[in-house]
């Protein structure tokens, strides 16, 4: 049989193809016989996959969604496409119910060290900004600050590094946050894809997610099932289970956080873009806490010119 009646199509393996047989039935060809275990071994799963119970789709009646669709719009609208300021990505989040990190964003000196007076020390002071996201990198995050002089200090020192490298245009203010420390911390965002719409996704926070890309995604709208699969797929699953002697981290608050993120994307079309990095995951019983937030918004199609 000449190689020109021979197809080739994309399969579990790389290389497979198939030929023409007796009836018009194709029959598949395989280079190498291991190509038919790894064949053979995704049909099994993707049969198991579609047999299984593909879970359900919650509610919570706490949701503010129309509220923080609002703001998304106004932003796209009045700024053009672009991040939400850190105030607003806060406030977007907190409609949908997700938990913030307690603080806020001081735009002077003395507001920031007011912030931390009513949080409580000691307290972490970063950089709040939409355009700048290495913030240590740059010397913009400071912790266990122990006193409201502090505070000030380090407000001064972040806007005056920003003013050295010609980026005080960035600079929106510092954000106020108490020191905190969970069993692990995870990452959670959303990107849209032209295809799929939003796509979730979900691995270990912090430098691990850009070192290790354990990741696991879902196409938005989430199942109570989906959210579990997604917790649990990732290789660092175990360190949320509790790792020589670190204690296990709060997953069906995890859970509820994308099930809560889902909604939130599938809602509010003019968000194209969202990184919640890191989240810090508590000890079960004790949820979990979004540190740093950043939430790009567009115009959608019927509010374009």
């Amino acid at each position: 049989m000449g190689g020109e009646e021979q197809r080739f199509a994309l399969d579990a393996g790389d290389g497979g193809g198939d030929v023409p047989g007796e009836g018009g039935v194709r029959v598949p060809v395989y280079p190498f016989p291991e190509e038919i275990g790894r064949v053979a071994g995704a049909a099994a799963r993707y049969a198991e996959w579609k047999g299984a119970d593909p879970g359900a789709f919650p509610d919570f009646e706490d949701l503010r969604l129309d509220r923080a669709r609002e703001t998304c719009v106004r932003a796209a609208v009045e700024r053009g496409d672009g991040w939400l300021s850190v105030s607003e990505a806060r406030n977007v989040l907190e409609l949908a119910g997700l938990q913030v990190v307690e603080g806020g964003v001081g735009t002077t000196p003395e507001a920031a060290a007011e912030i931390a007076r009513e949080l409580g020390f000691p307290v972490a002071v970063k950089l709040a900004s939409i355009e700048i996201t290495h913030k240590t990198e740059m010397g913009a995050v400071k912790l266990g600050l122990a006193d409201e002089e502090g505070v000030k200090a380090a407000f001064r020192e972040i806007r005056d590094t920003l003013e050295e490298a010609g980026r005080a245009d960035a600079m929106e203010g510092v954000l106020v946050q108490p020191m905190l420390r969970g069993a692990a911390e995870v990452m959670m965002g959303m990107t849209q894809d032209p295809v799929f719409g939003p796509v979730l996704a979900f691995g270990l926070g912090g430098i691990h997610v850009e070192v290790l890309r354990d990741v696991a995604f879902r196409v938005a709208p989430l199942t109570d099932r989906d959210a579990r699969q997604m917790v649990r797929e990732i290789r660092g699953h175990v360190l949320l289970e509790g790792y020589r002697g670190h204690p296990p981290a709060d997953l069906p608050a995890l859970e509820e956080a994308l099930l809560r993120l889902s909604l939130l994307v599938d809602a509010v079309e003019e968000i194209r873009e969202l990184d919640l990095n890191p989240v810090f995951a508590l000890e079960p019983g004790k949820g979990y806490r979004i540190a740093d937030a950043r939430i790009r918004v567009g115009r959608t199609d019927e509010g374009r010119d």
